[in-house]
């Protein structure tokens, strides 16, 4: 098995390394608005990471007065940014999928229907959440006035990742809610004619989508930007 490189300690210094620095409650804030979505365990041990890497000589902490009171502010090293850099050289772990709900579905036929009802509301808010955070965030850097505006080039692409999977859930579970009502009072050889169906469609809808990088070139050249 592969030796997993991202870990919550290179997250959080990936993040120290674009500021100056950081005040703790800035640091959460921060993981709140973006990243928990695609890398959760760092919010959960961000206090107990930074400590860490104080002790690694990666960050410095350093106790300020901040607005009357009183925080602790970290700081990046530069042994730290070359272990940033180091780690980033590093090929990245596959892509994974974590979704209880998701799993909930499949072994649907465990429990009653209102546990898998249930789970399709869970998707719903959280790809609502996403969208609502999109939208503050997003507007922020239209505006100019997004802490990490310097930053845009590469957040654009972060944002279009959320945002799109975001938009996925949401067509995801109203097609889902759909097959549950057809599901419902059908016989066992009729539930699995239609199931067939929804795998067929789902195979001919991606399978005759253009190439994303044809897409993207379009897009480019639509901007005027070099594609080569």
């Amino acid at each position: 098995m592969r030796r997993r490189t991202a870990t919550t300690g290179n997250a959080i210094l990936g993040l120290l390394a674009l500021r100056p620095s950081w005040a703790m409650y800035e640091l959460t804030q921060q993981l709140r608005r973006n990243m928990r979505w695609f890398w959760p365990r760092v919010e959960s041990r961000i206090y107990d990471e930074s400590k860490n890497l104080v002790r690694k000589g990666l960050a410095t902490a350093k106790t300020r007065t901040v607005g009357g009171r009183r925080r602790t502010v970290y700081e990046i090293t530069n042994k730290g940014r070359r272990h940033v850099r180091d780690w980033l050289r590093t090929p990245p772990n596959e892509t994974a999928l974590e979704c209880e709900p998701l799993l909930r579905v499949m072994l649907m036929d465990f429990g009653p229907r209102e546990a898998v009802l249930a789970a399709l509301e869970q998707v719903e808010a959280d790809a609502q959440t996403m969208l609502d955070i999109g939208r503050v965030v997003g507007r922020e850097y239209l505006d100019g006035t997004s802490p990490f505006q310097d930053q845009i080039h590469a957040r654009a692409l972060v944002f279009d990742f959320l945002t799109s999977h975001a938009q996925m859930l949401l067509g995801w579970t109203s097609r889902t809610r759909a097959a549950l009502a057809a599901y419902k009072g059908m016989t066992a050889p009729n539930r699995a004619t239609h199931a067939q169906h929804l795998i067929g469609t789902a195979l001919t809808r991606f399978e005759k989508e253009s190439d994303p990088l044809d897409s993207w070139r379009l897009e480019s050249q639509a901007l005027g930007r070099d594609t080569d």
